[in-house]
This record gives structure tokens, C-alpha cells and sequence, in this order.
């Protein structure tokens, strides 16, 4: 077991969707078998290792968060890295990580680590131009930023939420451009109502996400 102990490490959140700018963080998730504890082995025996690494600097564990995360510079580039221990004792270079399989048997904090790049690979999945749901995107992400608005911490859209809603527009016009799509569908939403870019799936745990 110990010969064939491993990770893999993915990209999530804007790095994984297309739409990061320069000098924002690059949002990761390290998928570690069950036997890899966070509490024990992430942030106590990687913090270590990352801590004598000359590369490194700003090493910030945030263990009680929502979701727990490392964050730290490599080389000056800010990484925000998550973990998630998954039912397998040795983890595939080819895991399917939307593979609803992978949320059996694991904590929340997991759950929530591992959504966070199961939805951008759904939001891709389901877009029908990935590339004019980019360029939606970035418009959104500048208009927002230009006026303050943009950022989940302050109670705004951000992030995940925005790429969602600019998910759900493409889906209403798949033959729009870009520049139209910004326009549109922009008050005419009930807020109330569930925004779904994908049937929900049937299963026996309670981690689907729509």
C-alpha cells in the first residue's frame, strides 16, 4: 500500500473554468486516498513539509473553515489548496471525479471540496459553447469588478454563483453572442425560483448538487 501511495491534484473554481486574470489565486484540490487524514496528515504533516520549502511563503492553514483550505506563494503565485480524502485506498490519474461514486462515504468538508470541481465541470459540460460562456463570463466578472459588486464574501454574486447565472443565460440563448447575452434576462428572473443548468440525479446520498 505504502509503494502505491498517491494524489492527484486538480484545478477548480475561475483557473478551472478558463476565466482567471493574472495575479489572482489558482484555486486547487488535492484528492488523497482515506487512509490520509486533513486533520493529521494535510494540515499538520504537509504544513510541515510546505514550511521547509524555500519556494514557499505566506503558509496560512484555515482548518475551521467551510471549507477547509491551505493557503500559501509558490515562486509568488498565491495557491488556495483544499483536500479531500476520498473511499479509495489508492486514488487513479483517471479518476472521474463527477462520478457521483466518489461522495460515498466521506465527510461534508469533502463534499464540499470535491463540488467545488464537479460544478465547473458540469457548468462546462452543459454550457452549449464553452467559449461564449468564457467571454460572458469575463464581461460579467469586469463589469462587476469595475463597480464593486462582485465578490461572495461582501454578500454579492462571485465566483461559482455568476458562472451559474451566466450558465443558465447561455442555455436560453445557445445562438446568441456574447455581447447580446450581457443585455438580456438581466431583471426578468424570480429570485425564488430554483436556477438549474442540469437535471438533478436520483441517488442514495443526500450531496447531489443541481
Amino acid at each position: 500500500m505504502v509503494e502505491d501511495a498517491n494524489a492527484v491534484i486538480y484545478t477548480i473554481g475561475s483557473y478551472r473554468l478558463g476565466v482567471h486574470d493574472p495575479g489572482v489565486d489558482i484555486d486547487t484540490l488535492c484528492v488523497g486516498p482515506s487512509y490520509v487524514n486533513r486533520d493529521a496528515d494535510f494540515f499538520f504533516v504537509l504544513h510541515d513539509l510546505l514550511s521547509g520549502t524555500e519556494e514557499v511563503t505566506e503558509l496560512q492553514p484555515i482548518p475551521d473553515a467551510h471549507v477547509p483550505v491551505m493557503k500559501f506563494k509558490f515562486d509568488g503565485i498565491s495557491i488556495d489548496l483544499l483536500y479531500a480524502s476520498v473511499s479509495l485506498l489508492v486514488v487513479p490519474d483517471n479518476l472521474d471525479i463527477s462520478d457521483v461514486s466518489v461522495l460515498y462515504d466521506v465527510d461534508e468538508p469533502t463534499v464540499r471540496s470535491l463540488n467545488r470541481c464537479r460544478v465547473t465541470d458540469q457548468i462546462l459540460k452543459h454550457v452549449p459553447n464553452v467559449e461564449h460562456f468564457r467571454t460572458t463570463f469575463r464581461c460579467l466578472k469586469y463589469w462587476a469588478k469595475q463597480r464593486g459588486v462582485y465578490s461572495n464574501v461582501t454578500g454579492f454574486l462571485g465566483g461559482v454563483n455568476g458562472a451559474l447565472l451566466v450558465a443558465r443565460v447561455c442555455q436560453f440563448y445557445p445562438n446568441g453572442i456574447p455581447s447580446i447575452r450581457n443585455t438580456i434576462k438581466n431583471s426578468s428572473w424570480d429570485c425564488f425560483e430554483v436556477l438549474q443548468v442540469r437535471e438533478r440525479e436520483s441517488s442514495n446520498n443526500n450531496y447531489d448538487f443541481e
